[in-house]
């Protein structure tokens, strides 16, 4: 495949999905240097690929969009005549745009649990490229860095000030730990470490972060609903740590480099929890859990029964490895 000059990434929808897919852009690019990467996303994570001077065009495929929206767009994308289509929807895609080369559908490493990182990189590995060395983490823009920079001061962060985010949101409310636990551990992390707290996430995380500071004893902000998602990178990137759910902010910090504290119950943190190195998930290993379905048959034990003590400490080794 040394003549592959046009390169499409047909990538996912929800936006800590789209994240986990970044690596293989970065391995592309790898392996070709000089080729164009277009990318096709759902409407949700678009923002990951505004303003990306590493991509060439961005397209927004809208699953719920009339059929003959999605026909026009296949149409262009026939068009444009790919020499490589990397397909991490298992879709149709690469049967209606017609590239030379595209992946076949891989679900990973078989009998295997591996990270969803691994799972989308074994695509590009079965077309026979290199899968590694390919750094790709979101793009970050002058814009958004001083917008970021300057709704932190306003909100009495100091750019020389150490504070830790904390995202207690997540769109599946059965991936949410209690509130009181992350006002427990927000009170410590703060008498503990002397941090300031923020809390973000997007406007539908607006709620439950008031709902968290307003159980505190100390005083804490939110910008949650207040940034895009390129801002928010940077807000997290800035920070010491973050204490979040399995949600999109926990893969934006593995993206720009910030270690996270995860907690886990339903969801597998082997598939979705830090990467080595990359920080720690808290979990309990019950009869059913990790059960990956929709609802719930337990009352969300598995969830209930992370303890504030022990999402603490994980955050203190956290804090302590960076010193």
């Amino acid at each position: 495949m040394e003549d592959v000059k046009k390169i499409l990434v047909v990538t996912l929808s929800n936006i800590g999905d789209v994240v986990l897919t970044f690596p293989v852009i970065g391995a592309l690019r790898e392996n070709f240097k000089d080729g164009v990467i277009d990318v096709v996303v759902g409407p949700r994570a678009a923002e990951l690929f505004e303003a990306d001077p590493r991509i060439g065009k961005m397209y927004i495929y809208d699953k719920s969009a009339p059929p003959v929206s999605q026909i026009k767009l296949l149409a262009l994308l026939r068009r444009n005549r790919y020499d490589l289509l990397v397909d991490l929807r298992n879709s149709l895609f690469g049967f209606f745009v017609g590239a030379r080369f595209c992946n076949k559908k891989i679900k990973g490493p078989a009998g295997e649990v591996c990270h969803k990182i691994d799972e989308h990189l074994a695509k590009i590995t079965g077309l026979g490229l290199t899968a590694t060395g390919g750094q790709y983490p979101i793009w970050i823009g002058r814009d958004d860095s001083g917008k970021a920079s300057v709704l932190l001061k306003a909100k009495g962060i100091l750019s020389d000030e150490k504070y830790i985010c904390v995202s207690p949101g997540a769109r599946s409310h059965i991936k949410r730990w209690r509130e009181e636990g992350f006002s427990g551990v927000c009170d410590m992390l703060i008498d503990a470490f002397k941090v300031k707290i923020v809390f973000v996430g997007d406007s539908s995380d607006k709620e439950i972060c008031e709902r968290v500071m307003a159980k505190m004893r100390n005083y804490a902000i939110s910008v949650a609903g207040l940034t895009n998602l390129r801002e928010l990178a940077w807000i997290i990137k800035q920070s010491l740590l973050i204490v979040t759910n399995d949600s999109a902010p926990l893969h934006i910090a593995g993206s720009v480099g910030t270690p996270a504290v995860a907690i886990f119950g339903p969801t597998d943190n082997r598939k979705y929890g830090p990467r080595p190195g990359a920080g720690r998930a808290v979990f309990k290993e019950l009869h059913c859990s990790p059960c990956q379905v929709a609802s719930c048959r337990y009352n969300l034990e598995c969830m209930k029964a992370v303890s504030v003590d022990e999402v603490f400490d994980a955050a203190k080794k956290v804090l302590d490895e960076r010193k």
